[in-house]
């Protein structure tokens, strides 16, 4: 995991938003170039042989991906607050940007006639906020002012468009480039997750595991002795049912408890670094259909497929 993230530090976080933001001014500045190269990652989700992969690791990955992008966001937004300095004395920022200030509950005397400084402290307190609730963590840089967790990444790139559009309201166009363009990339292609994690398992763990949440929960005593069309009505029955197969009065294998835990952190880890974070689940030496029907079932019931 540590291997895969000096990747990010020296070389993704940096220069795949410069990358956009090429792109955007070879195609004439008209519109935002939209995410279509995003960075993916196995590591921590492919247990295809590997024991060590657990839930525990996949965690450990998401959280471990999470703090590398706040840090690196933080680092940006810190920065951003030393290059615009501009006193509302001197230029006319839009009135979401003086909103944004306003909000910042900066009380500095330093800073009351540099709206951009405090709108900037504001967005460094959330994103300070977001990275502890979300990895437990705290950035290095304390935030000098105490306020509530953005709700997600598009909440915090909203803030920097603001911050954008102010700039070029008053012909600051070329200060809204460079730093602050490419952090709004930034958030576009890495969201707060950073990299999307792939899970991977074997076909012949899924079955074995789906055969005994079946046969313990009286819905089909063998499943592996049925044939194709065989499973997949069991499947099928099974998907359209709305009722668990895990009964909690039940002794599962390892492997069984495992596997539910594995797509039951999956599940949490989506539900709060948003559905960008865990995409898919790869099923080595799939075959048939209910091979895809299995893996259906363990994300219906852990809640990532909707009955």
């Amino acid at each position: 995991i540590e291997n895969g993230l000096s990747f990010f530090r020296s070389t993704f976080l940096s220069e795949l938003p410069k990358v956009y933001a090429g792109l955007e001014q070879a195609l004439g500045g008209l519109e935002r170039i939209p995410p279509f190269l995003r960075m993916g990652s196995w590591i921590g989700g492919d247990r295809d042989g590997n024991p060590f992969v657990t839930a525990e690791a996949l965690e450990t990955a998401m959280r471990r991906h999470s703090i590398v992008a706040f840090e690196h966001y933080l680092f940006e937004v810190h920065h951003l607050g030393a290059e615009l300095s501009m006193s509302s004395r001197l230029v006319k920022p839009t009135a979401k940007l003086l909103a944004l200030a306003a909000h910042s509950n900066d009380v500095s005397a330093h800073r009351q006639d540099e709206p951009y400084r405090q709108a900037l402290i504001g967005v460094y307190a959330r994103l300070a906020a977001t990275m502890t609730a979300l990895t437990g963590a705290s950035p290095v840089r304390r935030a000098e002012v105490s306020l509530p967790a953005y709700e997600n990444a598009a909440a915090f790139r909203a803030d920097l468009d603001t911050i954008a559009e102010s700039l070029r309201s008053h012909a600051a166009a070329r200060l809204a480039e460079g730093r602050l363009d490419q952090l709004r990339y930034a958030v576009d292609i890495f969201g707060f997750h950073l990299a999307s994690i792939d899970l991977r398992q074997n076909s012949d763990v899924h079955e074995t595991v789906v055969a005994e949440f079946l046969a313990k929960s009286a819905v089909c005593a063998d499943y592996l002795a049925l044939d194709e069309d065989g499973r997949q009505r069991v499947l099928l029955g099974a998907l359209a049912d709305p009722r668990s197969l895990y009964v909690a009065s039940e002794a599962y294998s390892e492997q069984a408890q495992g596997e539910l835990a594995i797509f039951r952190a999956a599940a949490g880890i989506n539900a709060r670094f948003g559905e960008g974070a865990i995409p898919h689940a790869i099923i080595s030496k799939a075959q048939s259909v209910s091979d895809l029907l299995e893996v259906a079932l363990l994300l219906k019931e852990t809640g990532s497929l909707p009955v």
